[in-house]
């Protein structure tokens, strides 16, 4: 059902968005076409979250091990690093507008605003639903797993901001209506330029967190909330590790959390239970600050040794 929903809010928007394209060229209103870019990014957006969701789905193979857990965040970028391109690229044709404005035909502006104010209303709304259904869901499964807890979080983040964008591109539609009833009766053009300005700036700043976001994660930086002296107080709490090397923290998408590391004893005897016994609170611990994918090699002095060998050689 969640699907579905998704699905007709996507085709229902690009509807939309296609509407207001050929009606802002029509009409020579950027604010409107600027309204409609505004409108494709947040579907893509909802796309990609579909994908994802899809993607999600298909299990790992020996070639591809780690399956499509990158599928979010490379769409995401592509699509973030387009529309930042084409909000400047609006801003530039705007600034030139209003030294040189032109002749707009407000009609088109206020009939096609109207119905993108209707549709994105009415996504909004939908979405909105979809969140308390999620809520609901999640608060009659307080039992599942840590995992499962994580998920059912982030999925209610994901529609919570999906729900933020659909308000806003209909509080921006307004927007545009507004701009053509001050066109229509008191033919104040340079209004569109404006509000065209306004709309991109906006875009901008709500894009490039996102596009931030997902450059860093395909770059396989740190970008979780964590200082380097509470991950080290959780390696060293057993007081049986003499030292920690490899480290590697990255987030492949929005919900995966990896962590890997390797830790050198202070006793080379130690057996494999008392092994686990020292790196099972330190994934307890690690799973309590959001990590689903822990990996922790226990080596000896002898390889550690070998290890930093191989080092010094490789420099």
């Amino acid at each position: 059902m969640k699907a579905k929903k998704i699905l007709l809010i996507i085709f229902f928007n690009l509807a939309i968005i296609l509407a207001e394209i050929i009606f802002g060229l029509i009409s020579n209103s950027f604010a409107l076409i600027a309204d409609a870019l505004h409108n494709a990014g947040d579907v893509l957006a909802i796309i990609i979250t579909y994908i994802a969701l899809r993607f999600g789905t298909i299990s790992p193979t020996f070639q591809y091990t780690f399956g499509f857990i990158r599928a979010e965040m490379m769409a995401a970028f592509t699509n973030t690093l387009f529309l930042l391109l084409t909000m400047f690229y609006m801003i530039y044709e705007s600034i030139g507008r209003l030294f040189h404005p032109e002749i707009i035909a407000p009609e088109y502006m206020i009939v096609v605003g109207m119905i993108a104010v209707v549709a994105n209303g009415i996504s909004a709304y939908l979405l909105h639903g979809m969140g308390i259904e999620d809520h609901h869901h999640h608060e009659h499964h307080e039992h599942h797993e840590h995992d499962d807890h994580d998920d059912h979080d982030h999925g209610d983040a994901n529609i919570t901001s999906a729900y933020l964008h659909m308000l806003a591109d209909t509080l921006i539609s307004v927007g545009v209506v507004v701009a053509g009833f001050m066109i229509y009766y008191f033919e104040i053009y340079a209004i569109d330029a404006v509000l065209t300005i306004i709309f991109s700036l906006y875009i901008i700043r709500h894009s490039f967190p996102l596009f931030k976001r997902s450059f860093l994660s395909l770059m396989d930086a740190n970008t979780l909330n964590i200082a380097l002296e509470e991950l080290e107080a959780i390696i060293f709490a057993s007081g049986h590790v003499s030292n920690y090397h490899d480290l590697h923290i990255y987030q492949p998408n929005s919900k995966l959390k990896f962590i890997s590391f390797h830790v050198l004893l202070e006793n080379e005897d130690t057996s494999l239970r008392s092994c686990e016994a020292i790196t099972g609170p330190m994934k307890e611990k690690l799973e309590k600050l959001g990590f689903n994918h822990i990996l922790i090699q226990v080596d000896s002095l002898t390889n550690d040794a070998v290890h930093q060998k191989c080092i010094i050689t490789n420099q």
